[in-house]
Order: structure tokens, then sequence, then C-alpha cells
């Protein structure tokens, strides 16, 4: 399922994100830069989407949601921590958009 625009909107603002430092080399900022960003997404508080969509969710991604019912997300990839929030927050749209597509 394609998500519309103001649905992203609205999930957006329902994410929880954190940041701390990246392991492994990184040269000389390693240990000054907080570069490693975390995003936390709780299914069954969500406003967004209904009680179907939050099934889905819950069934299709279980392996990546705690036990507490949060999706969590992370990237370090990137060197800086604006990059790697925008490569978690797309990863998420498309965890979502995957996990919304009714099984056949």
């Amino acid at each position: 399922m394609q998500l519309t625009g103001q649905i992203k909107e609205k999930l957006l603002s329902e994410l929880i994100y954190s940041s701390s430092r990246s392991s492994g080399p990184g040269g000389q900022n390693i240990n000054k830069v907080s570069s490693k960003v975390e995003l936390r997404f709780i299914v069954a508080a969500s406003e967004s989407l209904n009680d179907l969509q939050k099934q889905l969710i819950l069934r299709k991604l279980k392996n990546r949601i705690t036990k507490s019912g949060e999706l969590v997300l992370s990237s370090q990839r990137e060197r800086t921590q604006r990059q790697n929030k925008q490569i978690v927050t797309s990863k998420f749209f498309e965890l979502i958009e995957k996990a919304l597509i009714p099984s056949k």
C-alpha cells in the first residue's frame, strides 16, 4: 500500500529519534560526534493507522518489534546524523508500506 503525503506527515510526528556514537572506525571525530540515529515507533499508540493496519504491521514486522510494542530501526552508515536520519526514515516508510500490503 502506498502511503499518501498526509499520512506520512502524521506518521513523522509520531516517530521518536535518538542519537548516539557510531561503532567502528571513523577517524578523529569518532568519539566526539553522535552520528548513529535510532528511530522508535510505538505501533499501538499510532493515531495515523487504523486497527487493521496496526495488526498487519505487528504481525509482519514481529521480528523487529520489541516486547513493549515499539518498532526500532537504526542507521550508522553515513558520517552525519542528518544523513542517517534520512536513511532510517526512508527505511521506516519502506517497511511500513511493505507490511501494509495484504497477504494473498
